[in-house]
């Protein structure tokens, strides 16, 4: 087994850490121990020659954590299992499992096939966008001193001052001056919105959401609709299942589970059944 975390002090992760060391010690399970240095690339490749030997891969900690770790283990036979430690938890968060149920999943038998996105050859658990999402991410800088209402705090600041989008694909036509486009695996993103509530896991499609909302006020409007999850009875939004999208538009930042990742043209697709995550069979969490 491998054990890949972010080192820090937050209280959630060593919770989870000396509970998963305790775990190790009454097993007598062989374990390396990866903790990220923060050096996207460096990480990746450390992790990936660690993997090689390895069945399983856990990670201890959040939505930037499991992403890197997806990126190093792609193509691998190796299944992932997950302990949230993270500020948002947004790919955990969709599963509605308790602290107690990710534990368990951690030494099950079970697990699943589930689908990520691509962006040429990085690949994401969550969501990606142009846009308004990307300009959050840049704006925040990696700045999460707020816990959750970090996100939050960032989106209202670039209601005021984001830029409009419009973006050309190769399937269809332009979309005109908007807000964002989201290209969504999993229904939520920055630390519990939930911006694509029929994205689905496993199903090999992408749900691909426009917000043409252009106007400081409907834009504000949006933001605050989508707090509550109201956002598509909204005129401003149009979604559709697609497997694969290509963004002719050049020269817009694309960000993926709350990291600028690309620039356009890109083509974004679904990889259905790229990943196989530790579950818990329907028999145990009815108990």
């Amino acid at each position: 087994m491998l054990v890949v975390y972010k080192p820090g002090s937050g209280r959630k992760l060593q919770r989870q850490l000396n509970w998963l060391r305790a775990q190790v010690k009454q097993r007598q399970l062989a374990v390396r121990w990866y903790d990220t240095s923060g050096f996207y690339g460096q990480d990746c490749k450390a992790i990936r020659a660690l993997a090689q030997e390895q069945q399983q891969v856990v990670v201890v900690g959040g939505d930037g954590t499991i992403n890197l770790v997806v990126n190093a283990i792609y193509g691998l036979p190796i299944t992932l299992a997950c302990l949230p430690a993270g500020t948002g938890n947004d790919f955990c968060r969709q599963f509605g499992y308790t602290e107690r149920h990710w534990r368990a999943a951690v030494f099950s038998a079970h697990s699943m096939s589930i689908d990520l996105g691509a962006i040429g050859e990085r690949y994401f658990v969550n969501i990606a966008g142009v846009g308004f999402s990307a300009e959050v991410v840049q704006g925040m800088r990696g700045n999460k001193r707020a816990g959750p209402l970090s996100y939050v705090w960032g989106g209202i600041r670039q209601i005021f001052c984001a830029p409009t989008v419009s973006v050309a694909t190769s399937q269809g036509p332009v979309l005109e001056q908007g807000m964002m486009l989201l290209l969504a695996n999993g229904r939520y993103f920055a630390a519990g919105l939930q911006p694509a509530p029929c994205a689905r896991l496993h199903d090999g499609q992408l749900e691909c959401m426009w917000f043409s909302a252009c106007a400081w006020w409907q834009r504000l409007v949006v933001f605050a609709a989508m707090l509550v999850g109201c956002h598509q009875r909204l005129p401003w939004v149009y979604r559709e299942k697609r497997a694969e999208i290509t963004i002719t538009t050049a020269n817009l930042m694309v960000e993926a589970d709350g990291d600028l990742v690309a620039q356009t043209p890109v083509t974004i697709r679904s990889l259905p059944g790229a990943l196989q995550l530790r579950t818990l069979p329907e028999t145990f969490l009815s108990d």
